[in-house]
């Protein structure tokens, strides 16, 4: 799928430009912005040459224009030779070849579907920056597909959901001066379920090179703690405002459940949940989320049993599954999560969630070797999954491969580089490999980090 972009007209028109027009044939430039927004430019050209040189893609071209200049343009697609997916679109100028016209980039999920793309265009004359760019989040579940645009400036400049809410249809387009948008026009749970898991700031999207595995070896790490946390607040702000206007809609306590579970306030998110299922007890995604958050809070029980009565009415979520598969890994009843991670991965073979924390039973239980085939699964599914690096290396090193073990700790240390269980682990097999001093060095280091919160991914 190929997201939603300008029209080719409106390539040609002026809607945010980094400069202001000043005397008739003049421009005043914001020279800053001058040069930001070129050097987007240039990191998305660098990414598409990158691309180009893949054993793996094909090469496409073709000319295009527009209106009185069907020939404007020289386009160049590179495509994966397996299912044809667009990764990267460059156009060139005919007449001037050097000139770069526009420049796309596409980054998707583990389902193949686009989750991240960045686009350049430059205007054919006064040609000092580009005349758009634009960076575009995209979020999906079961029922909606969202996404949120920013310029390279980090300004939101569009947002539009489509899909399904509760049955209801849903068509949201609304351009940078209608947000936010008027509650009467979009329901304050509608906003929250369509846009509230899309970041509200572009700070770690503006170097896309980072996220292309050997262009470059800085982190490819998403958003940041403090925006995260400031996000899950305003979408909590929001939801509350709703809740303030309809006290008995039961829709909005559910959500508002989900965000205070995302920021860790398990006790608020327990509250609302049972408010919740209190006014509605049909709401199935509360029994979920109720689930969830008992399980973190330590009532395991009574978090399974939530999420068994989920189960019964969802009974192919593989998700679902596996969430009750983890709490049964935290009571330590190896046999109930062995049952429930087995049906999850048969439900979904590429939940690679499942595939990891099914490794960490059958660990637990002595089949190292089975344990490895799930953690190399999960890992292919989802090579930036941190914690399956970590098991990895664990069940390496309990069998003795240190220097497996190794290879495999580095590379989660790449992904978190202030784990501190997986600079403990580290710690650890230099000491077996008879490097101490490194050893007690990184050991320091680990020392020095506050202990991790609990993870819905299981380690060993």
């Amino acid at each position: 799928m190929r997201p939603i972009v300008l029209s080719a007209a409106a390539v040609l028109m002026a809607v945010a430009m980094p400069f202001a027009p000043a005397a008739a044939g003049q421009l005043q430039e914001n020279h800053d912005q001058v040069r930001e927004w070129n050097q987007f430019a240039r990191r998305l050209l660098a990414i598409h040459q990158h691309w180009k040189s893949r054993p793996d893609v094909r090469i496409e071209e073709r000319f295009g224009g527009y209106g009185n200049h069907p020939n404007f343009y020289r386009q160049v697609d590179v495509r994966l030779k397996s299912d044809g997916r667009l990764l990267s679109s460059v156009q060139w100028e005919r007449e001037k070849p050097d000139n770069l016209h526009t420049v796309e980039v596409y980054f998707y999920d583990a389902k193949g579907r686009v989750n991240l793309d960045y686009r350049v265009a430059y205007l054919p004359k006064y040609r000092n920056a580009p005349m758009h760019t634009n960076i575009s989040v995209h979020y999906r579940d079961a029922d909606l597909w969202a996404f949120r645009q920013f310029d390279a400036s980090g300004i939101i400049i569009y947002e539009t959901c489509r899909g399904e809410h509760f049955d209801k249809k849903v068509d949201i387009s609304l351009d940078d001066y209608q947000l936010p948008p008027d509650p009467e026009e979009v329901p304050a749970d509608l906003y929250v379920a369509c846009f509230g898991f899309l970041p509200l700031r572009a700070d770690d999207l503006f170097n896309p090179v980072d996220r292309v595995p050997g262009l470059t070896d800085a982190s490819r790490a998403g958003q940041g703690d403090d925006d995260n946390e400031a996000s899950l607040r305003w979408r909590i702000d929001r939801l509350s405002a709703g809740i303030a206007t309809e006290p008995n809609n039961a829709k909005l306590y559910a959500f508002r459940g989900r965000e205070y579970f995302l920021l860790e306030k398990f006790d608020a998110a327990i509250a609302d949940f049972n408010t919740a299922l209190k006014l509605d007890d049909t709401i199935d995604a509360a029994y979920f989320g109720r689930g969830m958050a008992l399980g973190r809070a330590g009532k395991l029980e009574d978090g399974i049993r939530d999420l068994g009565v989920y189960i019964k009415r969802h009974p192919g979520s593989s998700l679902a599954y596996t969430k009750r598969g983890v709490r049964h890994i935290w009571n330590r009843d190896f046999a109930n999560a062995r049952e429930d991670l087995e049906k999850a991965v048969d439900l979904d073979e590429n939940n690679a969630e499942a595939h990891d924390d099914l490794g960490v039973v059958l660990a637990k239980n002595g089949d190292l070797d089975a344990a490895v085939s799930h953690f190399q699964r999960a890992r292919a599914i989802d090579p930036g999954y941190q914690k399956v690096h970590h098991n990895l290396a664990m069940v390496h090193y309990m069998r003795h491969d240190h220097e497996k073990a190794l290879s495999s700790v580095d590379r989660a240390l790449k992904l978190q580089a202030a784990n501190r269980a997986s600079l403990m682990l580290k710690s650890t097999i230099l000491d077996a490999l008879g490097r101490g001093a490194d050893a007690a060095r990184v050991k320091q280091r680990a020392e020095q980090l506050p202990e991790g919160n609990w993870s819905e991914r299981s380690g060993l």
